[in-house]
C-alpha cells in the first residue's frame, strides 16, 4: 500500500499547491468569523485536497497503469482511503496551531469585529471531532461516487454537490433556527447539554465519524469491485 501511496502522491504534484491555499482561506473566512472556524476549514480543504488524487488518475490515465501493477483495487481503496484521513489529521494539526494563535493574537480585538473565541482544551477536542465527522459524512456521500464514476463523471453529482450543498443547507438551517422559536429553543437546550458534556459529546461524535467512514469504505468496495475500465 505504501507504493500506492507514493504513487498517488506524485500523481496530485502539481495539485499540492493548492494545500497552502486552504490554510489562506480559513485565515480569511476567520477573520470575518472568529478563530473556530479555522480547524473546520483546513481539516475540509485538506480533504478536498487529497480527492484531487481521483483527477490526476483520470487525466495520466494512471488506472491503466495500475492494472498492470501488482496493485489490488482494494488496495488502491485503502490506500485513498489512508490519504484522504493522514492529510486530515495533518489539517488537524495545522488547524489547531492556527486556532490558537490567531486567538492570541487577536482574542478581545478588533478588526473586523471583536474576536472572542478561547481555544480550550475541551472546544479544541470538540471542534476536531466535528472536523472529522463532517470529512466522514462527505467520504459517505463522495468517494463512493467516485470509485463508481471517477472524477471526470462525478465531480458535480459526488463531489461539488454533496460539498457545497451540505454548506448551504447549514446555512439556511441557521437561518431558520434563528426565526423559528420552537427550533432556536431545541438548539439552544441541545448546545447547552453539548458544550455541557463537551468529552462525552465528542467521543459520540468521533464513535459516528468512525461508522460513517466504515460505512462509506465498504460502499467503496462494492461499488469499485464492479467497475470496468
Amino acid at each position: 500500500m505504501l507504493n500506492m501511496l507514493k504513487l498517488d502522491w506524485l500523481g496530485m504534484k502539481k495539485y499540492r499547491k493548492k494545500i497552502p491555499l486552504a490554510l489562506l482561506t480559513a485565515i480569511g473566512v476567520a477573520i470575518f468569523s472568529d478563530a473556530y472556524v479555522i480547524l473546520p476549514v483546513v481539516v475540509i480543504g485538506m480533504f478536498e485536497a487529497a480527492a484531487y488524487c481521483f483527477d490526476a488518475e483520470e487525466r495520466g490515465k494512471l488506472n491503466h497503469l495500475y492494472l498492470t501493477l501488482p496493485i489490488s483495487r482494494g488496495m488502491l481503496i485503502r490506500a485513498r482511503y489512508v490519504m484522504s484521513l493522514a492529510l486530515q489529521l495533518f489539517g488537524v494539526v495545522i488547524g489547531v496551531v492556527l486556532t490558537i494563535a490567531f486567538s492570541a493574537i487577536l482574542n478581545g480585538r478588533t478588526l473586523v469585529f471583536t474576536y472572542s473565541f478561547t481555544p480550550t482544551v475541551q472546544l479544541m477536542a470538540f471542534l476536531v471531532c466535528t472536523s472529522l465527522f463532517y470529512g466522514a459524512f462527505l467520504s459517505l456521500t463522495i468517494h463512493p461516487t467516485l470509485f463508481w464514476k471517477g472524477y471526470a463523471k462525478a465531480k458535480i453529482l459526488g463531489y461539488a454537490l454533496p460539498m457545497y450543498g451540505s454548506i448551504i443547507l447549514f446555512v439556511v438551517f441557521v437561518s431558520v433556527t434563528a426565526r423559528v422559536e420552537a427550533m432556536n429553543n431545541f438548539m439552544q437546550n441541545a448546545l447547552q447539554w453539548v458544550f455541557g458534556n463537551t468529552l462525552l459529546s465528542s467521543l459520540i461524535i468521533l464513535g459516528g465519524a468512525a461508522l460513517l467512514l466504515a460505512c462509506s469504505y465498504a460502499l467503496s468496495q462494492k461499488v469499485y469491485a464492479k467497475r470496468e475500465f
